[in-house]
């Protein structure tokens, strides 16, 4: 696709070259062609866009979920993280103090995190505390928040003297990525699923709601076996009601005389420590913005027990457009991980040389 520049210049020297003479660029036939170079500029753009929409390696936003849906494939939506939150008082009341559906207590982080309670309940006479399940108000991964984090009252019951979240919340994960998507739509081309393989297995997984990932372990607890690897977006670890309802949902579609087990996939960190030479133009702070995002690009798309090619990372770190050569660190290399682990960006550290 020609630049602007390029098109208004190409159009100037015709021009010239046919009218014999010479543009004044404050002349009315400047300005014409100007506004033309545009108009033609702005249609390579739309035709561009619209020739990678046109297939599902390039495809992005709703033209790939329409690929999916060929594939008999949906977009993940963002899930809720869920937890418990523990109210306290100091001194016992002769009296129940009730804690009604949608309490909200927040983190007291920079950024806050709200998450409020799910049902009615009652804090019972003669007794210091009581326990009550919650989720994250907005989903996505953020709600994921740490234990005795969510500790700032806001529309708790005054009886109440304290409050915090006396375990991890789960399960939040972001709407899936058009990386992602994309990964799944070209395994769905390469693995064909028959009901008899690896693929039908991780098929079905993935289409449960908030599981992100699946790898298969044939005969992984004996003959007649099938041990899957899951985990949520983001490196959530997924609930046990989670793991419960995809392992029922595989055994109502398993092969017969096959015994399923649904497993948590735990998480390998790989640290990027590159020094890379920007092109002309570029700032140190969007290279290493373009970077980290290439590398945390590569990464979503490698499945659980796959392998990390540094061949491919920096194939992932040229296609960004801002680099001119890039250098990684001795202590980078492939890497295996076992089919029930799955990698997620460890450390990241870019040194931005000069040429």
């Amino acid at each position: 696709m020609e630049a602007y520049r390029d098109i208004y210049q190409k159009m100037k020297d015709r021009y010239c070259e046919e009218s014999g003479a010479e543009i004044d660029e404050a002349s009315d036939i400047a300005i014409r062609l100007k506004v033309l170079a545009g108009e033609i500029y702005n249609m390579q753009c739309s035709m561009d866009w619209l020739q990678r929409q046109m297939f599902p390696d390039t495809a992005t936003g709703e033209y790939l979920d329409k690929f999916a849906r060929m594939r008999g494939l949906e977009r993940r939506p963002a899930t809720k993280a869920r937890g418990t939150l523990t109210f306290y008082v100091n001194e016992v009341k002769d009296t129940a103090v009730p804690i009604p559906q949608g309490t909200v207590v927040s983190t007291g982080t920079e950024q806050p995190v709200r998450v409020y309670t799910t049902e009615d309940s009652e804090l019972p006479p003669n007794t210091l505390s009581v326990t009550v399940p919650a989720e994250a108000e907005v989903a996505g991964y953020r709600g994921n928040i740490k234990i005795r984090t969510a500790v700032v009252p806001v529309s708790v019951p005054s009886e109440i003297d304290q409050v915090r979240n006396t375990s991890l919340f789960t399960g939040g994960a972001d709407r899936e990525s058009d990386t992602t998507l994309r990964r799944r739509i070209q395994d769905s081309y390469y693995n064909q699923p028959n009901g008899m393989n690896a693929a039908y297995y991780i098929a079905l997984a993935e289409s449960v709601d908030g599981i992100f990932k699946a790898g298969v372990v044939p005969r992984g607890s004996g003959t007649g076996s099938v041990d899957v690897y899951v985990c949520g977006g983001n490196e959530s670890v997924l609930p046990e009601e989670k793991l419960t309802e995809a392992e029922n949902f595989l055994k109502s579609q398993r092969e017969l005389n096959v015994s399923v087990k649904v497993k948590q996939a735990y998480s390998v960190a790989y640290d990027l420590d590159v020094a890379v030479t920007p092109k002309p133009g570029y700032s140190q702070e969007e290279v290493v913005e373009l970077c980290t995002d290439a590398f945390e690009a590569y990464i979503e798309t490698i499945p659980i027990g796959g392998k990390f090619y540094l061949a491919t990372l920096g194939k992932y770190l040229l296609d960004t457009g801002c680099l001119e050569t890039y250098v990684f660190d001795l202590s980078m290399g492939n890497m295996t991980i076992p089919m029930s682990k799955y990698f997620v960006a460890g450390d990241i550290n870019i040194e931005v040389t000069s040429a």
